[in-house]
């Protein structure tokens, strides 16, 4: 079974992608695959609506970009906040998926500050991230505070440092039980995504 994470910074070799890559070798451990989708790359450009027609560069693009994503059994998005809100890197990111993408899977928010921040893009997503896509948000979530500080080594460096990978680990693992679980609900016959393909 697999994760994939998706980094939302916009920034190279970010702190947030730090975290997700101490979450790949959490998932390692667990004996899960998992693959990391990096923003920060630049490689999705800024949606528009020609996405969704079947032949546009945009959906051709998507389609390469996102190869692996559908196949996976949960997610796990990192936002560092901007301004009080979660990157513009991964809002964008969702307009482009569908239902039929992560539709009844679960996922995990964790998100990211140098400071004392991070709240507000956990509250954001869970506001309107899920309507279309019908990704189910575990009830977990990890604020990574002063991340600047953490997850730099192997081994922990302070108190705060420890008790993070602790968290990280106990929210992951649950992770994984919801993405067990929610097997049985998409193979239960009962989704209509064609009849109802938006939330409302």
């Amino acid at each position: 079974m697999k994760i994939s994470l998706v980094v939302g910074s916009h920034r190279k070799n970010s702190q947030s992608l730090k975290v997700a890559n101490f979450l790949s070798k959490l998932l390692s451990i667990e004996g899960w695959d998992s693959e990391i989708y990096d923003l920060g790359l630049g490689q999705l450009p800024l949606w528009e609506p020609s996405a969704w027609e079947k032949e546009s560069d945009l959906k051709k693009l998507w389609i390469e970009f996102s190869r692996g994503l559908s196949d996976s059994d949960g997610y796990i998005f990192l936002s560092p906040e901007y301004n009080g809100m979660a990157s513009p890197a991964l809002k964008n990111f969702f307009l482009y998926l569908s239902g039929t993408d992560v539709s009844h899977k679960p996922a995990l928010i964790v998100t990211v500050s140098s400071g004392m921040g991070g709240s507000y893009p956990n509250a954001e997503l869970r506001i309107s991230s899920f309507k279309n896509t019908r990704m189910v948000y575990i009830p977990d979530h990890v604020i990574v505070r002063h991340v600047e500080t953490l997850l730099n080594s192997d081994n922990p460096e302070s108190k705060d440092d420890e008790w993070i990978r602790g968290r990280l680990s106990y929210s992951t693992i649950m992770l994984l039980e919801y993405a067990k679980a929610l097997v049985s609900v998409r193979q239960s016959g009962k989704i209509n995504l064609k009849s109802y393909p938006f939330g409302m």
